[in-house]
Protein backbone atom coordinates (compact mmCIF):
# COMPACT_ATOMS: atom_id res chain seq x y z
CA UNK A 1 0.00 0.00 0.00
CA UNK A 2 1.39 3.41 -0.87
CA UNK A 3 1.64 6.44 1.38
CA UNK A 4 -1.75 7.85 0.45
CA UNK A 5 -3.38 4.71 1.81
CA UNK A 6 -1.53 5.10 5.09
CA UNK A 7 -2.77 8.67 5.41
CA UNK A 8 -6.38 7.73 4.72
CA UNK A 9 -6.22 4.89 7.22
CA UNK A 10 -4.85 7.23 9.86
CA UNK A 11 -7.57 9.76 9.06
CA UNK A 12 -10.26 7.10 9.29
CA UNK A 13 -9.00 6.04 12.70
CA UNK A 14 -9.09 9.60 13.96
CA UNK A 15 -12.66 10.00 12.71
CA UNK A 16 -14.15 6.70 13.71
CA UNK A 17 -11.68 4.97 16.03
CA UNK A 18 -13.81 5.19 19.20
CA UNK A 19 -17.04 4.02 17.59
CA UNK A 20 -18.32 0.70 18.49
CA UNK A 21 -21.75 0.23 19.45
CA UNK A 22 -22.83 -0.98 18.70
CA UNK A 23 -23.06 -0.64 17.45
CA UNK A 24 -26.44 -2.09 19.21
CA UNK A 25 -26.62 -1.17 19.01
CA UNK A 26 -26.98 -4.27 17.74
CA UNK A 27 -24.28 -5.01 15.42
CA UNK A 28 -23.77 -13.12 12.61
CA UNK A 29 -25.19 -14.26 9.29
CA UNK A 30 -26.33 -17.52 7.53
CA UNK A 31 -27.89 -18.39 4.16
CA UNK A 32 -28.37 -21.10 1.54
CA UNK A 33 -25.14 -22.55 0.12
CA UNK A 34 -24.57 -20.55 -3.05
CA UNK A 35 -21.28 -20.18 -4.86
CA UNK A 36 -19.33 -16.95 -4.60
CA UNK A 37 -20.24 -14.46 -7.28
CA UNK A 38 -23.77 -15.75 -7.89
CA UNK A 39 -26.56 -13.18 -7.69
CA UNK A 40 -29.71 -13.69 -5.62
CA UNK A 41 -32.93 -12.93 -7.47
CA UNK A 42 -35.08 -10.24 -5.90
CA UNK A 43 -37.82 -7.82 -6.90
CA UNK A 44 -35.25 -5.20 -7.94
CA UNK A 45 -33.10 -4.86 -11.04
CA UNK A 46 -29.87 -6.08 -9.42
CA UNK A 47 -29.02 -8.36 -6.53
CA UNK A 48 -26.12 -8.46 -4.12
CA UNK A 49 -23.49 -11.17 -4.58
CA UNK A 50 -24.76 -14.12 -2.56
CA UNK A 51 -23.26 -15.49 0.66
CA UNK A 52 -20.58 -18.10 0.03
CA UNK A 53 -18.36 -20.56 1.81
CA UNK A 54 -15.91 -18.53 3.86
CA UNK A 55 -12.36 -18.30 2.51
CA UNK A 56 -10.00 -21.18 3.23
CA UNK A 57 -8.30 -20.68 6.56
CA UNK A 58 -10.41 -17.61 7.28
CA UNK A 59 -12.55 -19.28 9.94
CA UNK A 60 -11.07 -21.25 12.82
CA UNK A 61 -13.11 -22.64 15.70
CA UNK A 62 -12.00 -24.51 18.81
CA UNK A 63 -15.54 -25.66 19.64
CA UNK A 64 -15.46 -29.24 20.90
CA UNK A 65 -19.03 -30.30 20.09
CA UNK A 66 -22.03 -28.89 18.21
CA UNK A 67 -24.73 -27.05 20.11
CA UNK A 68 -28.37 -28.00 19.46
CA UNK A 69 -30.31 -25.82 17.03
CA UNK A 70 -32.57 -23.28 18.72
CA UNK A 71 -34.68 -20.43 17.34
CA UNK A 72 -32.97 -17.06 17.05
CA UNK A 73 -33.39 -14.98 20.23
CA UNK A 74 -35.75 -12.02 20.05
CA UNK A 75 -34.01 -8.95 18.71
CA UNK A 76 -31.05 -10.81 17.19
CA UNK A 77 -30.15 -10.07 13.58
CA UNK A 78 -31.30 -12.84 11.23
CA UNK A 79 -30.84 -11.64 7.65
CA UNK A 80 -32.00 -14.90 6.02
CA UNK A 81 -34.71 -15.86 8.54
CA UNK A 82 -33.28 -19.33 9.20
CA UNK A 83 -33.41 -18.94 12.99
CA UNK A 84 -29.64 -18.57 13.43
CA UNK A 85 -28.41 -15.11 14.51
CA UNK A 86 -26.08 -13.28 12.12
CA UNK A 87 -23.69 -10.34 12.43
CA UNK A 88 -22.27 -7.60 10.21
CA UNK A 89 -18.90 -5.90 10.70
CA UNK A 90 -18.20 -2.47 9.23
CA UNK A 91 -14.61 -2.22 8.06
CA UNK A 92 -13.85 1.33 6.83
CA UNK A 93 -10.75 -0.09 5.18
CA UNK A 94 -9.51 0.15 1.60
CA UNK A 95 -11.37 -1.40 -1.33
CA UNK A 96 -10.41 -1.75 -4.97
CA UNK A 97 -10.56 1.76 -6.37
CA UNK A 98 -10.94 3.52 -3.04
CA UNK A 99 -8.66 4.26 -0.09
CA UNK A 100 -10.95 4.25 2.91
CA UNK A 101 -13.83 3.27 0.63
CA UNK A 102 -15.27 0.98 3.26
CA UNK A 103 -16.94 -2.41 3.19
CA UNK A 104 -19.16 -4.65 5.29
CA UNK A 105 -18.25 -8.23 6.24
CA UNK A 106 -21.33 -10.33 7.00
CA UNK A 107 -21.03 -13.62 8.90
CA UNK A 108 -24.01 -16.01 8.78
CA UNK A 109 -24.47 -18.03 11.97
CA UNK A 110 -24.55 -21.81 11.92
CA UNK A 111 -26.38 -22.44 15.20
CA UNK A 112 -23.32 -24.50 16.18
CA UNK A 113 -21.89 -22.68 19.19
CA UNK A 114 -20.24 -19.56 17.83
CA UNK A 115 -19.77 -21.26 14.46
CA UNK A 116 -20.17 -19.43 11.16
CA UNK A 117 -21.85 -21.07 8.15
CA UNK A 118 -21.04 -18.64 5.36
CA UNK A 119 -19.65 -15.23 4.60
CA UNK A 120 -20.58 -12.22 2.48
CA UNK A 121 -18.38 -9.27 1.52
CA UNK A 122 -20.21 -6.07 0.51
CA UNK A 123 -18.79 -2.98 -1.20
CA UNK A 124 -20.28 -0.30 -3.40
CA UNK A 125 -18.81 -1.97 -6.46
CA UNK A 126 -21.36 -4.75 -5.96
CA UNK A 127 -24.02 -4.28 -8.70
CA UNK A 128 -26.77 -4.61 -6.09
CA UNK A 129 -25.51 -1.72 -3.92
CA UNK A 130 -25.93 1.93 -4.97
CA UNK A 131 -22.82 3.93 -5.83
CA UNK A 132 -19.29 2.80 -6.60
CA UNK A 133 -16.06 2.41 -4.64
CA UNK A 134 -14.26 5.70 -4.13
CA UNK A 135 -11.77 7.28 -1.75
CA UNK A 136 -12.98 8.07 1.78
CA UNK A 137 -16.58 7.01 1.24
CA UNK A 138 -16.36 4.97 4.49
CA UNK A 139 -19.25 2.75 3.43
CA UNK A 140 -20.42 0.78 6.48
CA UNK A 141 -18.75 2.91 9.15
CA UNK A 142 -22.14 2.73 10.92
CA UNK A 143 -24.29 -0.38 10.47
CA UNK A 144 -27.76 -1.00 11.96
CA UNK A 145 -29.64 -4.32 11.84
CA UNK A 146 -33.46 -4.03 12.01
CA UNK A 147 -36.49 -5.38 10.12
CA UNK A 148 -37.11 -2.05 8.43
CA UNK A 149 -39.89 -3.13 6.04
CA UNK A 150 -41.75 -5.51 8.35
CA UNK A 151 -41.40 -8.64 6.19
CA UNK A 152 -39.89 -10.80 8.94
CA UNK A 153 -36.29 -10.64 7.69
CA UNK A 154 -33.68 -8.44 9.35
CA UNK A 155 -32.36 -5.73 7.04
CA UNK A 156 -29.03 -3.89 7.23
CA UNK A 157 -28.74 -0.09 7.06
CA UNK A 158 -25.28 1.40 6.48
CA UNK A 159 -24.00 4.96 6.37
CA UNK A 160 -21.89 6.15 3.45
CA UNK A 161 -20.08 9.38 2.60
CA UNK A 162 -19.95 9.27 -1.21
CA UNK A 163 -20.38 12.90 -2.29
CA UNK A 164 -22.65 13.57 0.68
CA UNK A 165 -23.67 11.60 3.78
CA UNK A 166 -26.51 9.17 3.10
CA UNK A 167 -27.98 5.81 4.11
CA UNK A 168 -28.11 2.57 2.12
CA UNK A 169 -30.48 -0.25 3.13
CA UNK A 170 -29.74 -3.84 2.12
CA UNK A 171 -32.86 -5.98 2.33
CA UNK A 172 -32.94 -9.34 4.09
CA UNK A 173 -34.46 -12.33 2.31
CA UNK A 174 -34.53 -16.12 2.39
CA UNK A 175 -31.17 -16.06 0.63
CA UNK A 176 -29.62 -13.42 2.90
CA UNK A 177 -28.96 -9.73 2.17
CA UNK A 178 -30.17 -9.44 -1.38
CA UNK A 179 -30.47 -5.89 -2.76
CA UNK A 180 -29.51 -2.39 -1.70
CA UNK A 181 -31.34 0.92 -2.07
CA UNK A 182 -30.38 4.44 -1.06
CA UNK A 183 -32.81 6.16 1.30
CA UNK A 184 -34.00 9.25 -0.62
CA UNK A 185 -33.87 12.77 0.78
CA UNK A 186 -31.66 12.21 3.83
CA UNK A 187 -30.37 15.35 5.47
CA UNK A 188 -27.19 16.03 7.42
CA UNK A 189 -26.86 17.25 10.97
CA UNK A 190 -27.41 20.89 11.87
CA UNK A 191 -25.81 21.68 15.22
CA UNK A 192 -24.89 25.34 15.58
CA UNK A 193 -21.99 24.58 17.90
CA UNK A 194 -20.95 21.48 15.95
CA UNK A 195 -17.57 21.29 14.25
CA UNK A 196 -17.96 20.16 10.62
CA UNK A 197 -20.94 17.80 11.17
CA UNK A 198 -20.82 16.79 7.50
CA UNK A 199 -17.78 14.62 8.23
CA UNK A 200 -19.13 13.19 11.47
CA UNK A 201 -22.63 12.00 10.56
CA UNK A 202 -23.99 9.14 12.67
CA UNK A 203 -26.65 6.47 12.12
CA UNK A 204 -28.69 4.71 14.82
CA UNK A 205 -31.84 2.61 14.90
CA UNK A 206 -34.73 2.34 17.37
CA UNK A 207 -38.47 2.93 17.82
CA UNK A 208 -38.47 6.60 18.68
CA UNK A 209 -42.21 7.29 18.19
CA UNK A 210 -43.60 4.17 19.86
CA UNK A 211 -45.55 2.86 16.86
CA UNK A 212 -43.88 -0.56 16.91
CA UNK A 213 -41.88 0.01 13.70
CA UNK A 214 -38.10 0.47 13.75
CA UNK A 215 -36.92 3.96 12.77
CA UNK A 216 -33.54 5.38 11.79
CA UNK A 217 -31.91 8.65 12.85
CA UNK A 218 -29.48 10.30 10.48
CA UNK A 219 -29.24 14.05 11.02
CA UNK A 220 -28.97 15.50 14.51
CA UNK A 221 -30.66 18.90 14.54
CA UNK A 222 -32.31 18.27 11.17
CA UNK A 223 -35.99 18.85 10.45
CA UNK A 224 -36.13 15.42 8.85
CA UNK A 225 -33.41 13.56 10.72
CA UNK A 226 -35.91 10.98 12.01
CA UNK A 227 -36.63 8.45 9.25
CA UNK A 228 -39.78 6.61 10.30
CA UNK A 229 -40.50 2.98 9.60
CA UNK A 230 -41.78 0.94 7.95
CA UNK A 231 -39.69 1.65 4.85
CA UNK A 232 -40.84 0.99 1.29
CA UNK A 233 -38.72 -1.31 -0.88
CA UNK A 234 -37.34 1.73 -2.72
CA UNK A 235 -36.00 3.04 0.60
CA UNK A 236 -38.67 5.66 1.19
CA UNK A 237 -39.54 6.00 4.90
CA UNK A 238 -43.14 6.10 6.10
CA UNK A 239 -42.45 9.67 7.14
CA UNK A 240 -39.84 11.97 8.60
CA UNK A 241 -39.62 14.04 11.74
CA UNK A 242 -37.31 16.56 13.41
CA UNK A 243 -34.45 15.61 15.72
CA UNK A 244 -33.58 18.55 17.98
CA UNK A 245 -29.98 19.66 18.22
CA UNK A 246 -28.61 19.24 21.74
CA UNK A 247 -28.20 22.38 23.78
CA UNK A 248 -24.72 23.84 23.96
CA UNK A 249 -23.12 21.88 26.82
CA UNK A 250 -21.46 24.89 28.42
CA UNK A 251 -20.92 28.56 27.55
CA UNK A 252 -17.19 28.05 27.04
CA UNK A 253 -17.71 25.21 24.52
CA UNK A 254 -17.65 26.98 21.18
CA UNK A 255 -17.25 23.92 18.95
CA UNK A 256 -17.42 20.16 19.41
CA UNK A 257 -17.00 17.16 17.19
CA UNK A 258 -20.12 15.01 16.92
CA UNK A 259 -18.95 11.53 17.89
CA UNK A 260 -21.72 9.00 18.44
CA UNK A 261 -25.41 8.17 18.96
CA UNK A 262 -27.09 5.61 21.22
CA UNK A 263 -30.72 4.49 21.40
CA UNK A 264 -32.58 2.82 24.26
CA UNK A 265 -35.57 3.14 26.58
CA UNK A 266 -34.09 5.08 29.50
CA UNK A 267 -37.44 6.03 31.07
CA UNK A 268 -39.33 2.73 30.73
CA UNK A 269 -42.20 4.08 28.64
CA UNK A 270 -41.68 1.62 25.77
CA UNK A 271 -40.29 4.29 23.43
CA UNK A 272 -36.61 4.64 22.63
CA UNK A 273 -34.67 7.73 23.67
CA UNK A 274 -31.55 9.22 22.07
CA UNK A 275 -28.14 9.91 23.62
CA UNK A 276 -25.47 11.84 21.71
CA UNK A 277 -21.74 12.20 22.40
CA UNK A 278 -19.49 15.13 21.54
CA UNK A 279 -15.80 16.00 21.87
CA UNK A 280 -15.25 19.67 22.61
CA UNK A 281 -12.61 21.54 20.63
CA UNK A 282 -10.20 22.10 23.50
CA UNK A 283 -7.03 21.70 21.44
CA UNK A 284 -4.65 18.80 20.88
CA UNK A 285 -2.42 19.54 23.86
CA UNK A 286 -5.12 19.39 26.53
CA UNK A 287 -4.40 16.66 29.13
CA UNK A 288 -6.73 13.67 29.11
CA UNK A 289 -8.29 14.58 32.45
CA UNK A 290 -9.16 18.08 31.22
CA UNK A 291 -10.89 17.09 27.99
CA UNK A 292 -14.54 18.11 27.68
CA UNK A 293 -16.67 15.34 26.12
CA UNK A 294 -20.32 16.28 26.77
CA UNK A 295 -23.23 13.81 26.60
CA UNK A 296 -26.76 14.93 25.68
CA UNK A 297 -30.17 13.26 26.18
CA UNK A 298 -33.30 13.52 24.02
CA UNK A 299 -36.48 11.83 25.23
CA UNK A 300 -38.43 9.99 22.53
CA UNK A 301 -42.24 10.19 22.41
CA UNK A 302 -45.30 9.76 20.23
CA UNK A 303 -45.33 13.50 19.59
CA UNK A 304 -41.60 13.78 18.93
CA UNK A 305 -38.44 14.37 20.92
CA UNK A 306 -38.19 16.58 23.98
CA UNK A 307 -35.14 17.83 25.92
CA UNK A 308 -35.64 17.58 29.70
CA UNK A 309 -33.89 20.59 31.20
CA UNK A 310 -33.05 18.87 34.46
CA UNK A 311 -31.09 15.98 32.88
CA UNK A 312 -27.35 16.44 33.20
CA UNK A 313 -25.06 13.56 32.33
CA UNK A 314 -21.35 13.07 33.05
CA UNK A 315 -18.82 13.69 30.30
CA UNK A 316 -17.98 10.45 28.51
CA UNK A 317 -16.17 9.19 25.45
CA UNK A 318 -18.30 6.11 24.77
CA UNK A 319 -21.52 4.48 25.90
CA UNK A 320 -23.98 1.59 25.73
CA UNK A 321 -27.51 1.00 26.99
CA UNK A 322 -28.90 -2.00 28.89
CA UNK A 323 -30.82 -2.91 32.05
CA UNK A 324 -27.96 -3.81 34.40
CA UNK A 325 -30.09 -3.81 37.58
CA UNK A 326 -33.10 -5.66 36.15
CA UNK A 327 -35.73 -3.09 37.16
CA UNK A 328 -37.30 -2.99 33.69
CA UNK A 329 -35.79 0.39 32.76
CA UNK A 330 -32.67 0.63 30.60
CA UNK A 331 -29.54 2.16 32.12
CA UNK A 332 -26.87 4.30 30.48
CA UNK A 333 -23.37 2.80 30.68
CA UNK A 334 -20.52 5.25 30.08
CA UNK A 335 -16.75 5.34 29.74
CA UNK A 336 -16.25 8.61 31.65
CA UNK A 337 -13.83 11.33 30.70
CA UNK A 338 -12.27 14.21 32.59
CA UNK A 339 -12.08 15.04 36.27
CA UNK A 340 -11.06 12.20 38.57
CA UNK A 341 -12.26 9.38 36.29
CA UNK A 342 -9.76 6.61 35.70
CA UNK A 343 -9.00 5.50 32.15
CA UNK A 344 -10.40 2.03 32.78
CA UNK A 345 -13.56 2.97 34.69
CA UNK A 346 -17.17 2.29 33.74
CA UNK A 347 -19.99 4.45 35.11
CA UNK A 348 -23.67 3.46 35.09
CA UNK A 349 -26.27 6.22 35.15
CA UNK A 350 -29.42 4.34 36.14
CA UNK A 351 -32.61 4.89 34.20
CA UNK A 352 -35.79 6.00 35.95
CA UNK A 353 -39.33 6.90 34.89
CA UNK A 354 -37.98 10.44 34.54
CA UNK A 355 -35.04 9.32 32.40
CA UNK A 356 -31.38 8.85 33.36
CA UNK A 357 -30.46 10.62 36.57
CA UNK A 358 -26.82 11.43 37.35
CA UNK A 359 -27.61 11.53 41.09
CA UNK A 360 -27.85 7.71 41.03
CA UNK A 361 -24.69 6.24 39.55
CA UNK A 362 -22.21 3.42 40.06
CA UNK A 363 -18.57 3.58 38.95
CA UNK A 364 -16.46 0.43 38.66
CA UNK A 365 -12.71 0.56 38.01
CA UNK A 366 -9.56 -1.48 38.67
CA UNK A 367 -9.72 -0.51 42.38
CA UNK A 368 -13.19 -2.04 42.75
CA UNK A 369 -13.06 -5.37 44.66
CA UNK A 370 -13.17 -8.28 42.22
CA UNK A 371 -11.97 -6.38 39.15
CA UNK A 372 -8.72 -7.92 37.84
CA UNK A 373 -5.69 -6.12 36.45
CA UNK A 374 -3.91 -2.91 37.31
CA UNK A 375 -4.86 0.59 36.24
CA UNK A 376 -3.10 1.43 32.94
CA UNK A 377 -0.52 4.16 33.38
CA UNK A 378 -0.59 5.66 29.88
CA UNK A 379 -3.18 7.61 27.95
CA UNK A 380 -3.34 5.15 25.06
CA UNK A 381 -5.07 2.48 27.19
CA UNK A 382 -8.57 3.98 27.43
CA UNK A 383 -11.91 2.15 27.23
CA UNK A 384 -13.20 3.13 23.78
CA UNK A 385 -15.91 0.53 23.09
CA UNK A 386 -18.83 -0.67 25.22
CA UNK A 387 -21.67 -3.16 24.83
CA UNK A 388 -24.35 -4.73 27.05
CA UNK A 389 -26.08 -8.12 27.07
CA UNK A 390 -26.87 -11.00 29.42
CA UNK A 391 -23.79 -13.21 29.19
CA UNK A 392 -24.26 -15.31 32.34
CA UNK A 393 -28.00 -15.87 31.83
CA UNK A 394 -29.16 -14.42 35.15
CA UNK A 395 -31.58 -11.89 33.64
CA UNK A 396 -29.37 -8.84 34.22
CA UNK A 397 -27.48 -7.02 31.48
CA UNK A 398 -23.72 -7.39 31.75
CA UNK A 399 -21.12 -4.99 30.33
CA UNK A 400 -18.05 -5.51 28.16
CA UNK A 401 -15.55 -2.72 27.52
CA UNK A 402 -12.65 -2.71 25.06
CA UNK A 403 -9.33 -0.90 25.47
CA UNK A 404 -7.46 -1.11 22.14
CA UNK A 405 -4.40 0.94 21.31
CA UNK A 406 -6.24 2.63 18.50
CA UNK A 407 -4.09 5.73 18.18
CA UNK A 408 -1.68 5.06 15.30
CA UNK A 409 0.93 7.07 17.20
CA UNK A 410 0.21 5.40 20.55
CA UNK A 411 2.63 3.56 22.77
CA UNK A 412 2.72 -0.24 22.48
CA UNK A 413 1.17 -2.21 25.31
CA UNK A 414 -1.63 -4.61 26.30
CA UNK A 415 -4.98 -4.55 24.50
CA UNK A 416 -7.79 -5.75 26.72
CA UNK A 417 -11.53 -6.36 27.05
CA UNK A 418 -13.11 -6.11 30.50
CA UNK A 419 -16.25 -8.08 31.47
CA UNK A 420 -18.43 -6.75 34.32
CA UNK A 421 -21.57 -8.47 35.59
CA UNK A 422 -24.89 -6.79 36.29
CA UNK A 423 -27.08 -7.75 39.24
CA UNK A 424 -29.97 -6.64 41.47
CA UNK A 425 -27.82 -3.84 42.88
CA UNK A 426 -26.49 -2.83 39.48
CA UNK A 427 -22.94 -3.11 38.21
CA UNK A 428 -20.19 -4.44 40.48
CA UNK A 429 -16.79 -6.12 40.38
CA UNK A 430 -18.15 -9.53 41.38
CA UNK A 431 -17.41 -12.07 38.65
CA UNK A 432 -15.38 -9.58 36.59
CA UNK A 433 -12.95 -10.97 34.04
CA UNK A 434 -10.21 -9.50 31.86
CA UNK A 435 -9.32 -10.75 28.37
CA UNK A 436 -5.97 -9.86 26.84
CA UNK A 437 -5.55 -9.93 23.08
CA UNK A 438 -2.31 -11.84 23.48
CA UNK A 439 -4.21 -14.70 25.16
CA UNK A 440 -6.38 -15.15 22.07
CA UNK A 441 -3.54 -14.95 19.57
CA UNK A 442 -3.78 -11.26 18.64
CA UNK A 443 -0.60 -9.59 17.43
CA UNK A 444 1.41 -8.54 20.49
CA UNK A 445 2.47 -5.05 21.42
CA UNK A 446 -0.69 -3.17 20.58
CA UNK A 447 -0.59 -3.65 16.80
CA UNK A 448 -3.89 -5.54 16.41
CA UNK A 449 -6.27 -2.97 18.00
CA UNK A 450 -7.94 -5.81 19.92
CA UNK A 451 -11.17 -4.46 21.44
CA UNK A 452 -11.74 -1.71 18.88
CA UNK A 453 -15.37 -2.85 18.72
CA UNK A 454 -17.26 -5.18 21.04
CA UNK A 455 -20.74 -6.65 20.88
CA UNK A 456 -22.92 -9.14 22.76
CA UNK A 457 -25.47 -11.41 21.07
CA UNK A 458 -26.71 -14.95 21.67
CA UNK A 459 -25.35 -16.65 18.55
CA UNK A 460 -26.55 -20.16 19.40
CA UNK A 461 -29.74 -19.40 21.33
CA UNK A 462 -28.60 -21.01 24.59
CA UNK A 463 -29.64 -18.05 26.74
CA UNK A 464 -26.09 -16.72 27.10
CA UNK A 465 -24.96 -13.72 25.05
CA UNK A 466 -21.71 -14.42 23.22
CA UNK A 467 -18.92 -11.87 23.01
CA UNK A 468 -17.81 -10.43 19.67
CA UNK A 469 -14.43 -8.64 19.77
CA UNK A 470 -12.81 -7.10 16.72
CA UNK A 471 -9.10 -6.51 16.17
CA UNK A 472 -9.01 -4.53 12.89
CA UNK A 473 -5.23 -4.71 12.58
CA UNK A 474 -3.11 -2.40 10.45
CA UNK A 475 -1.04 -2.28 7.28
CA UNK A 476 1.07 -5.13 8.63
CA UNK A 477 -1.41 -7.04 10.85
CA UNK A 478 -4.49 -8.79 9.44
CA UNK A 479 -7.93 -7.89 10.79
CA UNK A 480 -9.61 -10.53 12.96
CA UNK A 481 -12.92 -10.92 14.82
CA UNK A 482 -13.14 -13.25 17.83
CA UNK A 483 -16.42 -14.87 18.92
CA UNK A 484 -16.28 -16.04 22.56
CA UNK A 485 -19.11 -18.28 23.87
CA UNK A 486 -21.16 -16.95 26.75
CA UNK A 487 -21.41 -19.10 29.89
CA UNK A 488 -22.72 -18.84 33.44
CA UNK A 489 -19.26 -17.56 34.39
CA UNK A 490 -19.02 -14.97 31.63
CA UNK A 491 -17.30 -15.21 28.22
CA UNK A 492 -15.24 -18.39 27.75
CA UNK A 493 -11.88 -18.78 26.07
CA UNK A 494 -12.76 -22.32 24.99
CA UNK A 495 -14.83 -22.87 21.86
CA UNK A 496 -13.71 -19.53 20.38
CA UNK A 497 -14.35 -18.86 16.69
CA UNK A 498 -11.74 -16.72 14.94
CA UNK A 499 -12.72 -14.88 11.74
CA UNK A 500 -9.86 -13.39 9.74
CA UNK A 501 -10.17 -10.91 6.90
CA UNK A 502 -9.32 -13.67 4.42
CA UNK A 503 -12.66 -15.29 5.23
CA UNK A 504 -14.33 -12.44 3.37
CA UNK A 505 -11.82 -10.92 0.93
CA UNK A 506 -8.24 -11.81 0.06
CA UNK A 507 -7.45 -8.98 -2.35
CA UNK A 508 -3.69 -8.52 -2.31
CA UNK A 509 -2.44 -5.29 -0.77
CA UNK A 510 -5.71 -4.06 0.74
CA UNK A 511 -6.26 -3.67 4.48
CA UNK A 512 -9.76 -4.85 5.39
CA UNK A 513 -9.72 -3.22 8.86
CA UNK A 514 -12.43 -5.72 9.72
CA UNK A 515 -14.52 -4.38 12.56
CA UNK A 516 -12.91 -0.95 12.37
CA UNK A 517 -16.43 0.45 12.15
CA UNK A 518 -19.46 -0.71 14.09
CA UNK A 519 -20.85 -4.18 14.70
CA UNK A 520 -24.53 -4.87 13.87
CA UNK A 521 -26.08 -7.86 15.62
Amino acid sequence: MDGSGDQVEAASRRRFGKRARVIGGGAAVVALALAAGMVIADDGPAGIAAPYGCGAGGVHSTASSPAPDRPAPDGAADFDGDGHPDLALGSMGDVPGGYGGGSVAVAYGAGDGTGIARCQYLTQDDPGIPGANRDEAFFGSDVVARDLDGDGYTDLAASVFDWKPSVIIMWGSEGGLSRGVRVPGTDGSHVAWGDDPLLDEQLVGGDFDGDGHPDLIFGLGSGKGLLKGPFERDGTPAGTGPVPAPRRPAPHVRHANYDDLLAGDLDGDGIDDLVSFHDADTGPEVPWRDRTQPVSYLRGGRDGFTQPRDTRLPDAGEGAIGDVDGDGVDDLVLSPRGGDASRSSVTVVYGTQDGPRARRTTTVDRDTPGVPGAEPQDEDAVLTSLATGDVNGDGYADVVAGAPRWDVYGEPGPEEVLFLAGGPDGLSGEGARLFDGDDLGAAPGGDANFGAAVGLTDLDGDGHADLVVTAPGSDTVDGVAYLLPGTANGPATQGVTRLSGDAFDDTEGLGLLMGGGEVAL
